[in-house]
């Protein structure tokens, strides 16, 4: 603005400041097909949009219809259902949580390569799942396995059996002589100490701090073959040692992240058993358990997730959340 010539100082106006809320952080999606699987994960991505201050977004995707006769009114038919499901998700998620910002489409293509492209343009992809019992149905078949294996951004997978309502409201209908863990609400994180893990840090670190929740930390001990005795049982001194050791070098990994959050409560949580085992059992009762994808994990059948991230994605009862790193 050009100031008048004369204007006295005290009649000078300040500048405008907008007044409207930061702007959200990326857009949470959710990929939707109609099943319990993916109801699930609808509520799981609207409550953790809404803890982000994040739009929402829905995805129905659709094979295309090649070109034999009646295709037309066949892929019309699949239009109409996909928009079916997705205005229905949308009207269930702001009856639910009205100030949630929500958009909804549904997209022609091959799923997994338009997964892909909205999980590159989001903050975070969350699907259904039902898995090891039932492999084959996740998302639209394998297609949640393939696009964990090479979205650029983290994916959630979040179980049909859950009660999508029990994470919002602390609750759930459980047996009455379910064990409760005696870790209580919490994320886990699993760690190595062979990578930086950056993103999977800094996701987890979000969703603590967003959630409200302790942070875990998870890392398997081996035992190093001079902790025992020659032919013998581990010397206790020196497997507690090393043990210290160990955990030292895990909390110099997570302590620069630690003092960014310093509101999020932080354990490590060290196991002395396999490391996808290790993984699984500290991931009871939580409510996230964050992994690695390693981008160099590769086969010639193209991407893999990983031994550890396929044991959780089939193993682990809680979602799981798998993010890539270098």
């Amino acid at each position: 603005m050009t100031e008048q010539p004369g204007q006295p100082e005290e009649q000078r106006q300040p500048p405008v400041r907008d007044a409207r809320p930061p702007r959200p952080r990326g857009t949470v999606a959710v990929g939707l097909d109609g099943s319990p699987a993916a109801s699930a994960a609808l509520h799981w991505a609207a409550a953790e949009a809404e803890l982000r201050g994040a739009p929402l977004r829905l995805v129905h995707a659709r094979e295309p219809m090649p070109a034999p006769d009646h295709a037309d009114g066949v892929e019309e038919q699949q239009i109409l259902t996909g928009r079916r499901i997705v205005d229905a998700a949308r009207e269930d998620v702001l009856l639910r949580r009205p100030g949630l910002r929500v958009d909804a489409e549904v997209i022609a293509g091959d799923p997994e390569e338009a997964l892909l492209e909205v999980s590159a343009q989001s903050q975070m992809l969350v699907l259904g799942s039902y898995g090891i019992r039932r492999l084959p149905s996740f998302f639209l078949g394998s297609v949640s396995l393939a696009t964990v294996a090479r979205a650029e951004q983290p994916v959630v997978l979040v179980r049909a059996e859950e009660d999508p309502e029990a994470r919002e409201a602390g609750t759930a209908d459980e047996p009455e002589q379910a064990e409760v863990h005696p870790h209580g609400p919490r994320v886990v994180v699993a760690l190595g100490l062979d990578h930086a893990y950056e993103n999977l840090l800094r996701f987890a670190f979000d969703t603590a701090q967003a959630n409200g929740l302790p942070l875990h930390a998870v890392h398997a001990i081996k035992l190093p073959s001079h902790v025992y005795v020659p032919g013998g049982p581990v010397v206790p001194h020196i497997a507690a040692q090393h043990r210290r050791e160990v955990e030292e070098e895990v909390r110099e990994m997570v302590r620069p992240w630690a003092e960014r959050y310093p509101d999020v409560e932080l354990r490590a949580a060290l196991r002395l058993e396999g490391t996808a085992e290790a993984v699984v059992h500290e991931a009871e009762g939580s409510d996230l358990l964050v992994v690695g994808r390693c981008r160099r994990h590769r086969t010639g059948l193209g991407p893999r997730i990983g031994p550890v991230a396929h044991a959780a994605v089939h193993h682990a009862a809680c979602p799981v959340a798998v993010v890539p790193h270098d």
